[in-house]
């Protein structure tokens, strides 16, 4: 007969989940049921809402927003898989040495991908020169590609180093400018890191190594800028959790395993305020270069307007945007006044390898969000 310890043994298990279950479901409805949450999730409980499947998907969301402990079982269960299996969830590829890299950069880009990505650039560098304005692409390498050798021997390819080339070429077939930022990249990355182990984005080691091949780019097509004079300083390094960690576990919980921060130099530079106002008959709104682009360029924690500013000793107008790709932001300046307004020389667009081909390269999606990083 079994005795009282084995009865307990036996039942504690299925007694603890069956009542944590119990406790999780009516603290979650509870919340659902609150006033608050009603007001702000009021639907339409018709039979096409079910029939649809928008009920179903409300009930996942209410799920993962809601359900307690869910910040610490993310957490928790993130560590035992990186832990364990050096692996994070979809959206990330866990390499060597602590690098992460973002699973959009593991994919082949066909030939048709780049022939219909380089014929929009074609318009856009004959509507740009219509208005007497140089187009310079920045086209910016993969960081499985810079990074290969902590890409996971199973995954690795040289898929991301043909688009960077083909692209390229296909490109000065057509007579665009093209600055040959992998090659720059590639030259500074024995003294820095030109990406983030951790992070989508480049370093500023990086953006600084782009900039210098915006440079030779412009010098190399004959185009003069005149020279401004400029102030630069170093500020304090921000840290920040890199945006690929989050794909691995919650920041909470990530020391644990011996992820850390990344830390980040700031650099800063502009036009000195003499050389700016030099020109009291000058039309203030003027800035000889406009830069364009993504996250790469629109967030300030990499510096790439910065850099630029200094490697062109010119003034830098940055209308970058984070998390539409590198399409629809030129489509929002063609459409826009901001050219016209200001009159820009030179517009340089930073243009990611690894969004060709995808759907939202030219359009936007909504609420565009992308599956491992940010762009």
């Amino acid at each position: 007969m079994p005795s009282l310890r084995q009865y307990t043994a036996t039942l504690l298990l299925p007694s603890a989940f069956f009542g944590y279950a119990l406790y999780a479901n009516s603290a979650l409805l509870t919340n659902a049921a609150s006033p608050a949450a009603q007001a702000s999730e009021a639907r339409n409980l018709s039979l096409s809402y079910v029939m649809d499947g928008e009920a179903t998907r409300d009930l996942d969301t209410l799920y993962k927003n809601e359900l307690p402990h869910r910040a610490a079982s993310v957490g928790l269960f993130g560590n035992a898989r990186y832990a364990l299996l050096g692996a994070g969830r979809k959206g990330v590829v866990v390499g060597d040495d602590g690098w992460f890299f973002t699973a959009e950069e593991f994919k082949t880009v066909s030939p048709s991908d780049i022939d219909d990505a380089v014929q929009r650039i074609v318009e856009v560098k004959r509507e740009l020169e219509a208005r007497g304005i140089q187009l310079v692409l920045a086209p910016l390498p993969a960081k499985s590609d810079l990074y290969a050798e902590d890409v996971p021997s199973l995954v690795r390819s040289a898929a991301m180093a043909d688009a960077y080339r083909d692209f390229s070429t296909a490109l000065q077939k057509q007579g665009i400018i093209v600055a040959d930022t992998r090659a720059t990249m590639l030259t500074a990355k024995p003294f820095g890191d030109v990406f983030l182990k951790s992070d989508t984005h480049w370093s500023p080691a990086g953006a600084n190594a782009a900039a210098e091949a915006v440079q030779s780019s412009l010098q190399l097509s004959g185009i003069d800028l005149a020279p401004q004079d400029l102030t630069a300083q170093w500020q304090t390094p921000v840290t920040l959790w890199g945006d690929l960690t989050k794909f691995v576990t919650s920041p909470d919980y990530a020391p644990t395993v011996g992820l850390a921060e990344e830390s980040v130099p700031i650099y800063r530079t502009r036009v000195s305020e003499a050389a700016s106002g030099a020109d009291i008959f000058g039309d203030d709104s003027s800035v000889p270069v406009m830069l364009v682009g993504t996250s790469y360029s629109a967030n300030e924690n990499w510096s790439f307007a910065d850099f630029l500013r200094q490697s062109l000793q010119a003034d830098v107008a940055n209308v970058a945007k984070e998390g539409l790709g590198p399409g629809v932001p030129m489509m929002d300046l063609l459409a826009g006044s901001t050219l016209d307004e200001t009159a820009p020389t030179v517009v340089v667009w930073e243009f990611p390898v690894r969004y060709l081909g995808t759907k939202t390269l030219w359009q936007r999606d909504g609420e565009t969000k992308t599956e491992g990083g940010n762009v």
